[in-house]
Order: C-alpha cells, then sequence, then structure tokens
C-alpha cells in the first residue's frame, strides 16, 4: 500500500475546530493514517476535507432541472464536473431529479437526489418536460432510492415555481421568441415580479410597474402591459400549485424511505416548506438566501426553520461574479453573522455559479462568520446532513477518507491542489 506523506501545512479538519499549524498529514492508499506535527518547514498553504455540494445541477447524464428540461451533452456534464473539481469539491450531489443511474467515471463522487414523485413528474411536465424519456417517467423516487440515490430533491425548483429558473430561461426565451429583443435574466426577473409579485400570486400584478420593467427592458412598443401578463402568467400559474403540492408529497415519502429530502426555499414556497419542517422529517432548505427573500423574511424564516429542526442550506448562486440575478451577499452575509447557516452549496445560477471557497473567503474577511465553522458548513455538516451523501468524507481525520484540498490561505478559492482518496486529480486549476 503506498503512503503519501504532507508536510508542514496548516489545517482545517472540517469539523469546525480550530486550525491547527504546520502538521504532515500521513495517507496510505486512500485513508488518512495519521496527523502529527511537522518537524519539516512551514509551507504556508491551508488543508482542508474536500468540499461536499448538496445542490448542483447538470452533473449527471439526464433530464436538467426538476423540470425535466433537455439534457445538456456529456461533454457539458463533464466540463460541470471538472469545474466543481479544480474549485475544490470531492463530492457533489446532482438534484436535477430525474436522472436514471449510471456508471460514472468522473473523479468526482457523484451522487443522485430524485424528483420523481406524481406531483412533481407533473409538474414538470406541465412547464417544460422536453427531456422526459418513457424510462425517466418511469423510475419513480423510490426505485431510485432503491438503487442508489440519497435524498429526495430539488422538490420544487425556481423551473416549476417561477423562480431564477422562470427569470433566467423560460421568461427570456418566450420574449425573444415572441419580439425578437433578448433581455437579461434580472429584466425577466423584474416583468416576473411586477406581474406576479415575490411570493408569486395573480393578486399581486401592478399594471404601473410592468409598464416601468417594459421601458427598463427595451420593450415598449413590442409589448403591451397586458401582453407580459400573459406570457409571465401563462409561464409560471400553470405548475406553480402543481410544484407546491409535490413539496408535502415528497417530504412525506421522504419520511416512509427514511432519507432526506432537500426543497426549494424561496418566498413563494416558504409557507409550504415551513408547514413541512413541522413534521418533523428531515429537511434540507436549499438556498435559504435565495433573492427573492427580503432580508428580514430571510432572517424570520430561518430561524422558524431551525427551530424546528430543518436544515438551512445557503447557496453561492452567482453572488459575487456574473450577479446575473443576485445583486449582491447581503442576504448571505447576514444569515451568517446571525448563525443561522448550516450547508453551503452552489445551486447552478443559470450555469454562473460562484465557487463554495470563494463565498468563504469573502464572508470570512467581512466577518460574518469563522474559518473553521465556514469549512465545516461545505464538508462535515453536509456529510452529516445527508448520512449516504460522502461516507467517511468530510472531516480530515485518522481513518476518513482522504479527499483533501491545499489552498491559498490568503486567497482560500486559490485551490492548488485536489486529492480524491490519496490521489492528485486536480493541481493549480487544471484536472490532472
Amino acid at each position: 500500500m503506498s503512503t503519501t506523506v504532507l508536510q508542514g501545512y496548516d489545517l482545517i479538519d472540517g469539523q469546525g475546530t480550530p486550525q491547527r499549524h504546520n502538521v504532515d498529514i500521513v495517507i496510505e492508499g486512500d485513508t488518512v493514517r495519521e496527523i502529527r506535527p511537522s518537524e519539516a518547514e512551514s509551507t504556508g498553504m491551508l488543508v482542508i476535507p474536500g468540499l461536499i455540494n448538496n445542490h448542483t445541477h447538470g452533473t449527471a447524464y439526464g433530464p436538467l432541472f426538476p423540470s425535466g428540461h433537455e439534457g445538456l451533452r456529456g461533454e457539458q456534464v463533464r466540463a460541470n464536473l471538472d469545474r466543481h473539481l479544480v474549485e475544490g469539491t470531492t463530492t457533489v450531489l446532482c438534484v436535477d431529479g430525474f436522472a436514471l443511474p449510471a456508471e460514472e467515471t468522473h473523479p468526482i463522487n457523484v451522487k443522485l437526489a430524485s424528483c420523481n414523485t406524481p406531483a412533481c413528474l407533473e409538474a414538470a411536465t406541465i412547464a417544460d418536460g422536453g427531456g422526459l424519456t418513457e424510462a425517466n417517467r418511469a423510475f419513480t423516487a423510490r426505485q431510485a432510492i432503491a438503487a442508489g440515490a440519497v435524498a429526495l430533491g430539488e422538490i420544487g425548483a425556481g423551473h416549476t415555481l417561477g423562480g431564477g429558473g422562470a427569470s433566467y430561461m423560460y421568461i427570456p426565451a418566450e420574449i425573444e421568441k415572441r419580439t425578437g429583443v433578448t433581455i437579461t435574466p434580472r429584466q425577466a426577473n423584474a416583468l416576473k415580479i411586477a406581474v406576479l409579485g415575490r411570493h408569486i400570486s395573480a393578486s399581486a400584478f401592478d399594471r404601473d410597474a410592468v409598464a416601468e420593467a417594459l421601458q427598463q427592458a427595451g420593450l415598449v412598443g413590442k409589448l403591451s402591459v397586458e401582453d407580459v401578463r400573459e406570457i409571465v402568467s401563462g409561464i409560471v400559474l400553470p405548475a406553480f400549485d402543481v410544484a407546491l403540492r409535490g413539496i408535502a408529497e415528497a417530504a412525506d415519502l421522504a419520511g416512509r424511505l427514511d432519507v432526506p429530502v432537500l426543497v426549494h426555499n424561496a418566498a413563494a414556497s416558504m409557507t409550504q416548506v415551513a408547514a413541512v419542517a413541522a413534521t418533523g422529517v428531515r429537511l434540507i432548505a436549499g438556498h435559504s438566501n435565495h433573492s427573492s427573500f427580503d432580508l428580514r423574511e430571510a432572517l424570520e424564516h430561518a430561524e422558524r426553520l431551525k427551530e424546528m429542526g430543518a436544515i438551512v442550506d445557503v447557496s453561492t448562486l452567482d453572488t459575487f461574479g456574473a450577479r446575473r440575478l443576485t445583486t449582491g451577499p447581503e442576504l448571505l452575509f447576514a444569515l451568517f453573522e446571525a448563525g443561522l447557516v448550516d450547508t453551503i452549496s452552489t445551486d447552478y445560477a443559470g450555469g454562473h455559479h460562484d465557487p463554495i471557497l470563494l463565498a468563504i473567503d469573502r464572508a470570512t474577511k467581512a466577518g460574518v462568520v469563522s474559518l473553521p465553522a465556514a469549512i465545516a458548513m461545505a464538508t462535515a455538516n453536509v456529510a452529516d446532513a445527508i448520512p449516504g451523501l460522502a461516507p467517511r468524507r468530510g472531516r480530515v481525520v485518522p481513518g476518513a477518507i482522504a479527499d483533501l484540498v491545499v489552498t491559498d490561505p490568503g486567497n482560500l478559492d486559490n485551490v492548488r491542489m485536489v486529492m480524491i482518496g490519496g490521489k492528485i486529480v486536480a493541481r493549480d486549476g487544471a484536472v490532472v
């Protein structure tokens, strides 16, 4: 059995414990065997556990999103996995929800969640369903769990519940089809909110706000206020109530199957999410910093969920980079500072997600969370929240699988090396 020794590194072990300085990490085969004080000169670099990302899309072969959209090409799936890997992620949970079990040859540990319950399938079919084959439709959530899926999820989604998926995908596509004008996700989001409000209700229609959003999007003279009302309502509302019903349905099934359920947590679904949390099922409230929340609402809702035993997840989204939908880190930082965050994921953000380590770097420099606590939110906390996702992973301790990341403590997203099972799989931003 081969032995590898990482000499002279600082270590954050993923358990929320204080950072250790200048240690050697002894790896035998795929396992961490010993951590000892180093006699070597310090490298100045930091070792952390490989990140465990519980909310990804486009990381498995099959229909995309819980709306059953046409799946990505194989090379794009592999590129998405490569990107997660060089960002320091060694385990992903794909929550597209309708993928069939498949042999994965990528170094990343890929696990599936299922959303194939009757109501969720109905919502997907109404909203899109363009990538659903008969095999996808027939493969139930119960069968998926028996075949190795580790959770139910994502239950509800921006694509079926009037969230970001509608704003960056379906609404712009329909407007371009009708007018030839390309609008941004943020412009589409403004139109959506003007028609249906943050909580998605036909009664929220605001004619003046729609007129203003039309002007800001450069659509005056191309679409009327009533045209926009018809487009947005026709995209969002048909699947909405069905998708909400799917949250309770999936939570009930998750309880009977004894697996966690990961749900779309946003302003439009918060009442149903809280009702499910009250049942005591193992609930992961996805992206609890969703841009549809206002700040006070997000904090109060997350606090209520935690009181009921739910796991509060936040996602990086496109908070620091593209900002096509997310305007900034205020919600994310407020949830960190209030001590309400359990886990950190990326979500998809239309393919523009920010790295988890970038978000941690910015949050710790802002002083809203400690570095050991934040690393735990992306490693051990996730492994504990979803027991089947990453056994013996998420901690750098003797006996754990040697999924390790070496990074620059001054710029955490500057990942130098990634190991999975004791083997180097990425170095300096490139897959080995």
